[in-house]
């Protein structure tokens, strides 16, 4: 029995899929508005505001990789065992892709959302502008708090993405895991640049004056659109 699938429509069916939930979850405002905010009440500069964006994304999409590539050794190992028929190994990853995606579809109409959540609250994550220190304190006094609040802010935008995985994303590792590993490093390049670009792009759009880009709909219906891609993978991965 093979161990791995060549390169066929089930890789290009796994990078599509790839790329559709990545682009979901980066349009998502809580992965780059946030930092549009604060860049714009702290008053930083455009490439400090991406500089920021891109470490943050960074160890969001690492932690993600680790994630996957954990469950991709997992079910490499359970893909050899030689009892399982190669037709059963096809219907097992895409009956889990849909049921996970009708998981994900049944949340949101419980109004529970997606296994994930990077929510901020924007109340206090925004900085007023008017919180300058008392004319009595020194003005060296100010310019030390100030950096003090910027590092807090800045490692707290940092650590709240990190610690964030998108969980979403492991069910494409699962289906990979069936195909070589050069699949599994283009999935995964695949996320890391989809998901760096969007947001990248976003933070530069939002800071620029396009605050009004909100992807309202897609935050309040997150479940239904990659329980929708989800599905959609697993139907197409079922007949190919």
């Amino acid at each position: 029995m093979p161990t791995s699938l060549p390169p066929d429509a089930s890789t290009g069916a796994l990078l599509l899929g790839t790329l559709t939930i990545s682009l979901l979850h980066a349009l998502i405002p809580s992965h780059w508005l946030s930092f549009a905010l604060v860049g714009k009440a702290r008053k930083w500069s455009v490439g400090r505001t991406l500089r920021l964006t891109l470490w943050a994304g960074t160890g969001h999409i690492a932690v993600t990789l680790i994630l996957g590539l954990i469950v991709a050794i997992a079910g490499k190992s359970l893909w050899h065992l030689d009892k399982i028929p190669e037709r059963a190994e096809h219907i097992v990853t895409s009956s889990f892709l849909i049921l996970l995606g009708l998981w994900f579809i049944r949340q949101q109409r419980k109004g529970v959302g997606c296994a994930h959540d990077h929510h901020h609250d924007y109340s206090h994550t925004e900085v007023s502008e008017n919180t300058n220190p008392p004319l009595a304190v020194e003005r060296v006094e100010g310019v030390r708090q100030e950096r003090l609040a910027s590092a807090t802010t800045m490692g707290a935008l940092f650590l709240g993405m990190t610690l964030s995985p998108c969980l979403d994303l492991l069910s494409v590792f699962i289906a990979a895991s069936r195909s070589s590993w050069t699949t599994i490093a283009g999935v995964s390049l695949t996320m890391a640049v989809v998901t760096l670009s969007s947001m990248l792009t976003l933070v530069l759009l939002a800071h620029k004056g396009l605050e009004r880009v909100r992807f309202g709909w897609l935050e309040r219906n997150e479940g239904y659109a990659v329980g929708g891609a989800l599905v959609g993978l697993g139907i197409l991965l079922f007949f190919l």
